[in-house]
């Protein structure tokens, strides 16, 4: 019975030792990758560049003009897909109209930006009449832009 307290004992010095040897070791690595995960920000003339080129996309898209909006395209994106296979993912026009820009996240290491979009849009051109009695919604929605060769490139969910 004597020997079972002992070897008791021993196992809880040991399990708190590794614990502590655990926590001296990997508390340091822990806060080295959350400083490294930290979201960065752009600067303001950064940041007024993306904004500029997320909106002249969006200006392209209020004229419905798909080859416009091609250009603003990673050309990753462009060297797989033709102007004509984009334009023929929008099957109708819309009436649409960009209420907003917000660069909302920002990860430099990859060189990816997260931004909010508003946009107003109404019954599409074309619709019967029923379909026009819709009011004009609004909606926001969250698009991922590419730094790439020092331009902004908008990447497109193939």
């Amino acid at each position: 019975m004597l020997v079972k307290i002992v070897t008791f004992q021993w196992n809880k010095i040991e399990i708190e030792t590794s614990l502590l040897v655990k926590s001296v070791l990997f508390g340091p690595i822990l806060l080295v990758m959350a400083a490294c995960s930290a979201p960065e920000k752009l600067s303001e003339s950064e940041e007024s560049v993306l904004i500029q080129r997320v909106s002249d996309r969006w200006r392209c898209l209020e004229r419905n003009n798909y080859a416009c909006a091609y250009k603003f395209l990673s050309p990753a994106y462009r060297e797989v897909f033709s102007v004509e296979m984009y334009r023929n993912r929008y099957l109708l026009n819309a009436d649409r109209v960009l209420t907003g820009v917000k660069v909302v996240a920002y990860d430099r290491g990859a060189a990816v930006a997260s931004v909010r979009v508003g946009v107003m849009s109404g019954p599409l051109i074309g619709t019967p009449s029923a379909s026009r009695g819709v009011a004009v919604t609004s909606m926001s929605s969250n698009e991922a832009w590419l730094r790439e060769q020092g331009k902004w490139w908008y990447h497109e969910n193939p």
